[in-house]
């Protein structure tokens, strides 16, 4: 099978487990970043000069403690790190930030406010023409919180923007609501089932898989709905331990957000 064919609801083999989990993941930190934000931070570092990937076919570039994909002929620039980030909330007056926020001397990444409002409608849809006003709902929230580029596309290739993708497997993801194993009381831990169950239903329909066969697929795999700070957490603990015990000539090395000044194709930037 094509990694990202459309297909009827049995594909004629087996999707392979591990891109499976890599599209339920993607799915999972959309709706719990939909329902409950993200936290920023803000971060001292020293920005290099501006480059360019040229014309290969993708770039991977060193970022933190993992990197990015950037596609040709993008004009970007490195950074180096001066301090441990400093966390920024998600709060009312993390809401009042601008969209953009530039300093010099400072990266800034803003938090991503939630939109429960749009979580509860994906989660109340009925019909297919309910998902698509969820769809257009989340598609703007989107563009508010993420821009027109990272974040917005499920992983792999041929690449889908989450908006899209939830259209295309409108009718998979109302027959998997309908599942006995699809949680509908309202207990704490009820509302984390459903974006872990949904996440498998739209995992599977990528590969033609019927939400049954998603569900029973990925019955081991499970997202939590801490993700978001629970990683942020450990890049922190990490990045002050890395400058406690390394000094301050040494830290200045240590590699840091990298800043995408132009991109040289309709392929978005793709996290790695």
């Amino acid at each position: 099978m094509i990694y990202g064919q459309v297909m009827g609801l049995r594909g004629p083999k087996p999707a392979e487990l591990g891109l499976l989990k890599a599209d339920a993941c993607a799915w999972a930190c959309l709706f719990y970043s939909l329902r409950d934000g993200q936290s920023g931070s803000v971060q001292k570092l020293k920005w290099g000069p501006i480059r360019s990937t040229g014309s290969a076919q993708w770039t991977r570039i060193v970022a933190g403690r993992g990197g990015i994909m950037l596609p040709p002929n993008t004009l970007y620039r490195e950074s180096e790190v001066l301090g441990p980030p400093i966390p920024i909330q998600v709060s009312k007056w993390a809401r009042e930030l601008p969209a953009e926020m530039k300093s010099k001397d400072w990266f800034i990444s803003r938090p991503i406010m939630p939109a429960p409002e749009v979580w509860e409608l994906l989660k109340r849809a009925r019909t297919e023409d309910e998902i698509r006003k969820a769809s257009r709902e989340m598609r703007r929230w989107m563009t508010t919180e993420y821009g027109p580029g990272v974040g917005r596309w499920l992983p792999g290739s041929p690449q889908v923007e989450f908006a899209d993708a939830l259209e295309l497997y409108s009718k998979q993801l109302l027959l998997g609501k309908r599942l006995p194993s699809y949680a509908k009381t309202n207990r704490p831990k009820s509302d984390d089932k459903r974006v872990v169950f949904l996440s498998r239903v739209l995992a599977g329909a990528r590969f033609g898989l019927a939400p049954i066969t998603a569900a029973k697929r990925l019955s081991r795999w499970h997202w939590p709905n801490d993700w978001a700070e629970k990683s942020r957490k450990e890049f922190q603990e990490w990045s002050k331990s890395e400058f406690a015990k390394s000094g301050k000539e040494k830290v200045q090395k240590m590699s840091g957000p990298v800043q995408v000044l132009r991109m040289g194709s309709q392929k978005p930037v793709s996290n790695n």
